[in-house]
């Protein structure tokens, strides 16, 4: 048996010089929570936690809170260990979404320990197939900016091999409606473009919406409303013959309950940093399942959280396509583990090495310090 004999989090940050304007804000710099999660017999295991605008916090929740009732546990028990922090501290009288953000970068981790225990890949252990998954062009990247500067950054896309991007909406319906339909009258049908609007539309936009969406002939409209906003959600879906798409800002299985069980949603976009860690978004991926609905993971951008989206991906039936951050800055991406993941003529494929199959660079860890302040400004 494999006991847990340490639990730590560390709060990183990634300086983005002139950073992408969208929905949320202007992107400042690149945050991420790296997890770490060690056993008596020595094996680590590296997680992601998304940071939430907030890491400090987000890693104060794990080692302060989550990591202490870890100690001591056996590693492979998953599942017990994912329950008994729900109720400890999601459930009741615990920080909400911080406290599943934590998990989630302690679940990774721990998926990472048994894979390496067990000498096989994580996508393996959940009764996955390695396979090309195909990859669209998106994180952040393709802002609010001229439509031919956008033009141009999708063409650069495009020889890169992508052929889906998705675009930023909520700069306000005129504007909207302009990117999206220059960027379709560039490239015609051979591009598919989807489109997130950051939570930023009203429910009084709906005819605005309809416009957008059938301008650029969309293959999913993302997050147009707040996670809260159910009514809207439902109206939208009545007038729109656009897919939605939902889940980056919904924890757990528990609050995509209604979105999957009405189909107001086509695409589940449940993130692996965010929403539970892949115990939960498998359970997500499967409930999605049960009413035919495709599942498209939200990836939080760095190397884990890549890893952890395309093993969930290629062991879902209905996972569909994997999100790649195509920001022009990235470290926790590019140099955080010597083994990432990439994107090749538009697909992308699992790692046969075992756990998350990655190494991190702890030089690259040192040279990423917090940086206090919002992520996006």
């Amino acid at each position: 048996m494999s006991r847990i004999v340490e639990v730590s989090a560390r709060a990183l940050s990634c300086p983005t010089p002139g950073g992408v304007t969208f929905a949320v804000g202007r992107s400042a710099k690149r945050d991420m929570v790296l997890v770490k999660v060690v056993t008596d017999d020595g094996t680590v295991g590296w997680g992601e936690a998304h940071h939430a605008q907030t890491p400090s916090t987000i890693a104060a929740f794990v080692n302060d809170a989550l990591g202490p009732m870890l100690l001591g546990e056996d590693a492979h028990a998953i599942e017990t260990l994912w329950d008994r922090v729900y109720r400890r501290f999601i459930s009741t009288h615990g920080p909400g979404a911080a406290a599943v953000i934590g998990l989630s970068g302690v679940d990774l981790a721990l998926w990472d320990i048994k894979g390496k225990d067990l000498g096989q890949p994580v996508w393996r252990l959940l009764g996955g197939t390695k396979r090309p998954i195909p990859a669209y062009a998106g994180g952040i990247s393709l802002g609010f900016q001229p439509v031919d500067e956008l033009a141009r950054e999708v063409e650069a896309l495009m020889g890169q091999g992508y052929r889906m991007v998705k675009l930023r909406l909520g700069d306000g319906m005129a504007n909207d409606l302009e990117r999206v339909d220059g960027v379709r009258r560039r490239f015609g049908p051979e591009l598919d473009i989807a489109a997130d609007a950051g939570t930023r539309y009203a429910s009084r936009d709906l005819a605005a919406i309809v416009e957008v969406c059938e301008a650029g002939r969309l293959t999913w409209l993302e997050e147009p409303f707040p996670p809260d906003n159910l009514p809207g959600y439902r109206r939208l879906k009545e007038v729109l013959r656009t897919p939605l798409a939902a889940g980056e800002n919904h924890f757990t299985r528990h609050e995509l309950r209604t979105l999957v069980a009405e189909s107001v949603i086509q695409y589940v976009q449940a993130d692996c940093c965010k929403a539970g860690g892949i115990s939960e978004v498998m359970k997500i991926g499967w409930l999605a399942s049960t009413w035919h609905l495709a599942v498209a993971p939200h990836t939080s951008a760095s190397a884990l959280s890549t890893a952890a989206s395309v093993a969930v991906l290629s062991a879902l039936p209905n996972g569909t396509v994997y999100e790649a951050d195509v920001s022009r800055i990235n470290a926790f991406r590019d140099a955080l583990s010597p083994q990432p993941l990439v994107v090749k003529n538009g697909f992308i494929e699992a790692s046969d090495r075992p756990g998350l199959g990655l190494d991190i660079d702890e030089a690259v860890v040192e040279r990423h310090p917090l940086i206090l302040g919002a992520s996006y400004q």
